[in-house]
């Protein structure tokens, strides 16, 4: 692996963009294709509130699509809704064979919602599609590329996973602003990455043991 030459350094909380410049400087100024790909997914979830283009957390929080009347809301002269409660959601960390993923699920009488539902009395938003609404951020293969890490990853790659951590706890933490988030479950980011670092080490052991044992066999002969 290239060494980071002298004028490459990476800041104690670094930003994506510092974090793909270090990359770059320590990879003969190129993206690897599969950092890149994971980069990308992490950028664009970074940026959703900085585009025009609708996404699955605006329709969240668009106040336009809340049942107003379970909500205790109301519409004022102006067009602005005001509402004495948010939406229940349950918010549920994955990783699938598409990579990590957070999901959200709108509660109705205690139960978690995962079917198309529109109009229904029970429902704190006036349509739910699981197609457009369900999935709030994925990383591409992000799975694959934590494994990656420890087996022949760098710096940059640690950073790129400790930022994607952190993207995900900013948008939980604005969901809790904006929404009544009463549950976040499942493997976090952090849980799956400490996981693999203690899968790596004791895979590391087994490789130290073996040589050991190797060494105490050629000894014998």
């Amino acid at each position: 692996m290239p060494r980071a030459n002298n004028k490459a350094r990476l800041p104690a909380n670094p930003t994506l963009k510092e974090i793909n410049w270090y990359k770059k400087q320590i990879n003969w100024g190129e993206l690897p294709p599969f950092y890149h790909l994971v980069a990308s997914s992490v950028s664009e979830s970074e940026g959703i509130f900085q585009h025009g283009f609708d996404n699955a957390i605006k329709r969240l929080i668009d106040k336009r699509n809340w049942n107003l009347h379970l909500l205790d809301g109301y519409e004022d002269d102006n067009g602005i809704i005001h509402c004495d409660s948010a939406p229940k959601i349950h918010l549920h960390q994955v990783f699938t064979d598409r990579g990590f993923e957070l999901w959200a699920y709108p509660i109705a009488r205690n139960v978690k919602v995962d079917t198309y539902l529109k109009d229904n009395k029970f429902l704190e938003f006036n349509v739910w599609d699981p197609h457009s609404m369900k999935t709030l951020i994925r990383f591409s293969q992000l799975h694959k590329f934590i494994r990656f890490y420890f087996e022949r990853g760098d710096i940059a790659d640690k950073a790129l996973i400790l930022h994607a951590h952190k993207v995900v706890h900013q948008t939980i933490s604005l969901l809790k602003r904006e929404l009544n988030v009463v549950c976040v479950d499942g493997v976090s980011i952090k849980d799956f990455y400490m996981l693999c670092e203690k899968d790596a080490k004791a895979c590391e052991d087994e490789i130290n043991l073996a040589k050991i044992m190797l060494g105490d066999e050629l000894k014998k002969d």
